[in-house]
């Protein structure tokens, strides 16, 4: 009896019109009738139970006269479906509490996986299944993952629809997003030992483009752009409709805080700290969440090194943000920017933890008005911001102690726990540096009760 089926490949496709048609298998006492095989996992199927049957059979002979042993046992955990790797995948990705974003991109590119390869035994997949889906996401037709009627489609009637629909390539950006969310799946799968390699294994990242782009929007803003944002003849205006517009563009200008670090802040976030005033970039519970199984805070930040006190900048002061501070103080709302939401997850329920996105684009509007490109917006602050300090001779360490970027270690566990900073000679550091930074611009004053209206009982505010 051999040991496996050499006429039998189960990776050939079948098309739409192919079966492939058998009248009789027979194996020990074992016997199929009339097998139909109309699909290319139908085929896989069939091919696993005829090489279970085939080693059961090895097995019981090889036992029959001579000393009776135990089986051994298998090298890695039993192949399991890739829906079923999919699902506790995903489910281990909330548990761990990542972003829903990075949950849902990892979620697309395993349904698109599937879709290419079939629910197959995740040790069944292998290079030629993501060379295909690569050929599918280049001639992907629109809605892919989200059409019922293209995911009852093969793959080559799919790509067939993509071309004909002339859809044009995807970025290379988006490309490389599948990639990294397949490697990260498949190498989970190495750790579990459900596999024993990745298939992802050959296929490294893009190279970085280095051809510029005439269309891509500059992020430096010019002193020339930043008088233009802050010409008092349309930024008052403007920003004088919410509090969020008048402050959150002015705080994100002089400390070159994250969009979402300057939009989530709350009250008790502006504090004084060894003598001076400080804005807090942290998480905080939310008064309502905090005694909760689930999530217990709105705020999100991207890292742990995002997490700092950042000096608040003279200029603010004058400006009169603590009159400003004192005002929501008055009002009761912990949050600095009542007017923002961060918005409701509708599958979960959960907060999208995004404060950000009102302002993001109310900027964004503003900003066109006024002539600028289309990707121009409240990160030129940030980049502004570290250009300056640099060409200011401020070294790169400082500069990241106010903007709240990742520090490189030479010595990893040196840094990490013998080297304590002192929060005394950090201040003094950000004090420093934040004296570099003059913007050549006045910003107008702020008067108390200027935000009444929306500061007031019966003002719409969101927790």
């Amino acid at each position: 009896m051999p040991s496996n089926l050499p006429h039998f490949n189960p990776e050939t496709p079948l098309s739409a019109n192919d079966s492939l048609q058998i009248s009789s298998i027979k194996l020990g006492k074992l016997e199929l009738r009339d097998v139909v095989v109309n699909s290319r996992q139908a085929g896989i199927q069939l091919y696993e139970i005829l090489q279970l049957t085939i080693q059961q059979i090895e097995n019981s002979r090889r036992r029959r006269n001579s000393t009776r042993f135990p089986d051994t046992l298998p090298i890695a955990s039993p192949a399991r479906r890739l829906s079923d790797e999919v699902a506790d995948y995903l489910a281990d990705m909330t548990r761990r509490a990542l972003q829903d974003t990075t949950t849902k991109a990892a979620a697309r590119s395993l349904k698109i996986l599937q879709m290419t390869c079939g629910d197959i035994p995740v040790s069944m997949i292998d290079h030629r299944h993501i060379h295909q889906m690569w050929k599918l996401l280049r001639s992907s037709p629109p809605n892919l993952t989200s059409d019922p009627k293209l995911q009852c489609m093969t793959v080559d009637a799919l790509i067939a629809l993509g071309k004909k629909l002339n859809v044009p390539d995807p970025a290379v950006a988006t490309l490389e997003l599948h990639r990294r969310m397949l490697t990260t799946f498949f190498q989970a799968l190495v750790n579990t030992k459900a596999i024993p390699h990745s298939p992802m294994a050959a296929f490294r990242p893009v190279k970085a483009s280095l051809l510029e782009s005439s269309k891509s929007a500059e992020r430096l803003l010019s002193p020339a752009d930043v008088q233009k944002i802050f010409n008092p003849d349309t930024f008052t205006p403007w920003a004088s409709k919410f509090p969020h517009r008048w402050w959150a563009t002015m705080i994100g200008l002089y400390t070159g805080a994250r969009v979402n670090e300057v939009a989530q802040l709350k009250v008790a976030d502006i504090i004084q700290d060894q003598g001076t005033w400080c804005i807090a970039i942290r998480m905080t519970k939310d008064a309502d969440l905090a005694k909760s199984d689930g999530q217990q805070t709105r705020q999100r930040l991207k890292g742990k090194s995002a997490i700092r006190m950042i000096p608040v900048h003279p200029t603010l002061l004058k400006a009169g943000l603590l009159d400003f501070v004192a005002d929501v103080r008055a009002c009761g709302h912990p949050r600095l920017f009542p007017q923002l939401s961060a918005g409701v997850n509708k599958a979960t329920g959960k907060s999208n933890a995004r404060y950000s996105q009102a302002l993001v684009i109310q900027l964004s509007n503003y900003l066109k008005d006024l002539g600028f490109p289309k990707g121009v917006g409240f990160h030129g602050f940030r980049h502004t911001l570290a250009t300056e300090l640099e060409a200011a001779g401020v070294n790169e360490e400082d500069i990241a102690l106010i903007t709240g970027h990742s520090i490189s270690k030479k010595v990893p566990v040196l840094h990490s726990n013998y080297i304590h900073r002192s929060p005394q000679r950090v201040r003094e550091r950000q004090v420093a540096a934040l004296a570099k930074y003059n913007p050549p611009l006045v910003l107008p004053v702020y008067q108390r009760g200027q935000f009444k209206e929306k500061l007031g009982k019966g003002a719409k505010m969101y927790p």
